[in-house]
């Protein structure tokens, strides 16, 4: 048996293949499709098994770090005397801020719970809640801390709203489980 050098991810890296960027491989994607149309079915469940796998640590590991790493220097640059804006007071541009951070989650909420990837969802909104629960006593000096002492439970009431008035039904024990501190939200 012939013996292979190299790794495969050396072996990936040195394809064009493998060189690509994500949004170059969804090019490559959608070229494939159109040239071979019987890939579709087999590209739609390969689309929908990745979709369907959240990790709830996973996506509260993300939301903790993103709410936490929010750069001092974005919110210097936010508040103050703005040109258009007049003063911007650091609260506000800390909320803007994490508002921003929180974003992404809140679309990919919305994005799995239209797909009707409802448990999908769920975990990714149990995940969400409890990465802002890891941070609802802010470091002081902190963006999350300049947002003011509420943020925290305010960003979980928020996205609990949302996965309720989009269908997504919590487990019964995500708050025993993921944030006992705050099981008065849900």
């Amino acid at each position: 048996m012939a013996r292979r050098s190299g790794s495969n991810a050396s072996q990936r890296k040195s394809s064009p293949l493998g060189s690509l960027d994500p949004a170059e491989r969804g090019v490559v994607l959608d070229r494939l499709l159109i040239v071979h149309p019987e890939l579709h079915g087999d590209a739609e469940r390969l689309a929908t098994d990745l979709l369907v796998a959240v990790s709830v640590e996973r996506v509260a590991s993300e939301v903790e770090a993103a709410l936490v790493w929010i750069s001092l220097d974005a919110l210097a640059a936010r508040s103050g005397r703005m040109l258009g804006r007049g003063y911007v007071h650091e609260s506000e541009a800390a909320w803007e801020l994490v508002n921003e951070a929180i974003e992404p989650f809140r679309a990919d909420l919305d994005r799995r719970a239209a797909l009707g990837l409802l448990d999908a969802a769920a975990n990714l909104a149990v995940g969400t809640v409890a990465g802002v629960y890891r941070v609802r006593e802010p470091e002081e000096g902190t963006v999350l801390a300049y947002a003011g002492e509420d943020t925290p439970t305010d960003l979980a009431e928020e996205f609990l709203d949302r996965a309720a008035k989009l269908g997504v039904a919590l487990p019964d024990d995500a708050a025993e489980s993921h944030w006992p501190g705050w099981s008065d939200l849900w």
